[in-house]
């Protein structure tokens, strides 16, 4: 009888190997993926967009942003922004030679909750926000409009002191503007700087050469007018020509030095900010392509606004000038209008950069130590490009492993607004990737440490069908099979089981981990997070080896009672869910209590799953430890021995050749094509 079944095999097996001849080459060849451009959506992205501005007056509040966390996910719920302006007024301390220690702790704190809520700031900082009025000499004038600000000699020595606090949070600081001088840190009304002046004094060029040294290297340094700058650079090499690609991202003063504007569109020199548009424009226009410029519109005139602030002046100048960010409530005679118009969108769309993916191609097989050649065309079709270093991965990934492969000499910073640029790069395998099919990602995550797994600081591409929230990556449509290697082991947990934070393989959000527990977050949104709790999760990769009915147990700390979902999911196919409601626990304290209600898994087939877990309910503090699935009943025997068919086990390749364990490519074997 088994003879009989082998010479069956044997038939359809050169029947087999013939049709996986015709398609080999399609097999190993590479393919192409077209890309859907997405025009509508609107989403944050890191270091662009709409701002807010938070503030702190030093002899009031030691804060300018903790305790304010409503601000920040109001701003990018609501507006998709991901920056805020951040102005610290130093009023009491402008004759003071040391600041603090609680000044400088209080900035520390604030940045670690731009950090935990996802966001990063324009930072400035200024002695006042009150002008003053002198009689001028001259009895025929008008008197003089000045500002109490600090002489240099104490800003100096602030500089000093803030400067190590500014280098240990730069992954939280997009930018800084130069401040310090005159009312609001805009230079112009001083009383230590050449009150009114335009141009850069030796005092003020005496404060940015000790400013440009207390920033971080690779971070720039918004002036407020172009005269500042080129005023400086005059002082320096005698001349001021925009900057070019060999001179951007050098640390260098003409580098660092850029631009914000916060009179935007307000009459035909912008309240000053131009002394020639013929000429300063341009050179603005050529600076900001590796340099951010931003600002506000200060247009108070609800007639100007309607006219100066139209929808095409507007998006003219911002795409000329390359525009990253803007204040999205002041004036609220623009910001209104433009919310009417559309226009306000159409600037959230696309201020900064906008990257799309217009076509890739990609290697479909691999191997261990082997090449994988991967194309990719991008095009930005923002109004600016990247400004802050920033890597380019392409990432293989499944449900056992997950490998990042950098794109070396890759430098998104270059991909400038306009143009389509094509990426090919041949990349290696990693030795001790596992064999296994593989998506293909694109992944652009923050170049600090800090932050390069947090999703919320990976910039997300605008097409169709490709954004993967949880992991901060963009999904490339496309798959490749890796061989040669060893098999992945089985990681999975066999249920019955006890899950808890040791053991899970994903979570939605890290940083809700403490100690002990995951926290789900404040359905109130008394710590900022508005309901966040119903879209946090975590899960485990379970291995179902009893089907049967399940007694859920929970083990946490709540407040008010809360109901959590349970869903055991293939892919992103929900094979079967419960929803647990906890009525009888209400107050403060540790909890351990098991479900009446049972999970009922008998009609699922044995297999590895993803066990998901997240609050169902808009009320409560639920903070979740442990997960019991324990097997209701006497388990089984003999449930986990499946019956094989007796086939052939011996390899072949596509020609029916019999190879051994030494041979890497595609076999047959019981039937399947493998690769190996």
């Amino acid at each position: 009888m088994r003879n009989t079944i082998n010479r069956a095999l044997v038939a359809k097996k050169r029947l087999f190997f013939f049709m996986m001849a015709t398609m080999l080459a399609t097999a190993l060849s590479a393919g192409t993926v077209n890309y859907t451009a997405d025009d509508v959506s609107i989403f944050p992205n890191p270091e662009r967009g709409f701002i807010t501005m938070l503030e702190r007056h030093g002899n009031k509040t030691r804060y300018a942003v903790k305790g304010k966390e409503s601000y920040l996910t109001a701003l990018r719920t609501n507006d998709k922004g991901s920056l805020i302006l951040v102005l610290y007024y130093l009023d009491e301390y402008k004759n003071a030679e040391t600041l603090p220690d609680s000044i400088l702790t209080a900035f520390d704190e604030d940045m670690a909750v731009l950090r935990n809520y996802g966001m990063k700031c324009i930072l400035r900082f200024a002695y006042t926000a009150q002008t003053y009025k002198i009689p001028n000499p001259d009895p025929k004038k008008d008197s003089i409009r000045t500002a109490a600000d600090a002489p240099l000699s104490i800003i100096q020595k602030h500089l000093n002191q803030y400067k190590s606090h500014w280098e240990a949070n730069a992954d939280v600081i997009f930018c800084f503007q130069a401040g310090f001088i005159g009312a609001y840190g805009e230079w112009y009304y001083t009383d230590n700087f050449t009150n009114t002046s335009s141009h850069m004094t030796p005092e003020r060029k005496a404060f940015l050469d000790t400013l440009l040294n207390a920033t971080p290297k690779n971070r720039t340094v918004q002036l407020r007018t172009p005269l500042f700058k080129t005023d400086y650079m005059d002082s320096i090499y005698g001349s001021h020509g925009a900057i070019t690609e060999s001179e951007a991202y050098k640390g260098t003063p003409k580098s660092r030095l850029a631009h914000h504007n916060d009179a935007f569109l307000n009459g035909y020199q912008n309240q000053g900010t131009y002394r020639d548009t013929a000429t300063q424009k341009p050179y603005i226009a050529q600076e900001t392509l590796y340099m951010p410029i931003g600002g506000e519109c200060n247009i108070e005139d609800s007639i100007r606004g309607v006219t100066a602030a139209s929808h095409d002046s507007t998006v003219m100048e911002m795409s000329r000038l390359h525009w990253t960010f803007i204040q999205g409530g002041f004036s609220t005679k623009v910001t209104n209008r433009w919310r009417q118009e559309g226009t306000f969108d159409e600037l959230n769309r696309n201020m900064g950069y906008r990257y799309q993916l217009v076509e890739g191609t990609y290697d479909e097989a691999a191997t261990v130590n082997g090449t994988l050649h991967v194309s990719l065309q991008i095009k930005n079709v923002g109004y600016a490009p990247l400004y802050n270093e920033r890597h380019a991965y392409v990432v293989l990934k499944n449900e056992n492993a997950a490998y990042a492969l950098k794109l070396t000499d890759i430098d998104p910073r270059t991909w400038k607004p306009g143009n389509s640029y094509t990426i090919e790069k041949t990349l290696t395998i990693p030795d001790t990737a596992y064999n296994g099919t593989y998506d293909l990602y694109l992944w652009l995550p923050d170049a600090y440490e800090s932050l390069q797994n947090d999703a919320r600081y990976a910039i997300r591409i605008a097409n169709e069908d490709v954004w993967e929230e949880a992991s901060g990556m963009n999904a490339l449509g496309a798959q490749v099979v890796v061989s040669g290697g060893s098999d992945a082991p089985d990681t999975s947990i066999h249920l019955p089981a006890t899950l808890n934070k040791a053991n899970h393989s994903a979570v939605s959000d890290e940083k809700w981990y403490n100690t002990d527990y995951f926290n789900f977050g404040d359905a109130w949104g008394e710590d900022g997070s508005d309901g966040h709790n119903l879209s946090r999760w975590i899960e485990w990769k379970v291995k179902l080896v009893y089907p049967g009915e399940y007694i859920v147990s929970e083990v946490g700390y709540c407040t008010n009672g809360h109901s959590y979902l349970l869903e055991l999911k293939q892919g992103e196919t929900t094979i079967s869910s419960f929803t647990a409601v906890d009525t009888d626990h209400w107050g403060e304290g540790d909890q351990s209590y098991t479900q009446k209600e049972k999970w009922d898994l008998s009609s699922t087939v044995t297999g590895i799953y993803t066990l998901r877990v997240h609050n169902s309910t808009d009320y409560g503090k639920p903070k979740l430890k442990s997960l019991t699935l324990q097997y209701n009943g006497d388990i089984p025997s003999g449930i986990d021995e499946v019956a094989e068919l007796e086939l052939d086990a011996q390899p072949y390749d596509i020609l029916g050749r019999p190879v051994d364990d030494s041979y890497h490519g595609i076999v047959i074997m019981r039937g399947k094509k493998i690769l190996r």
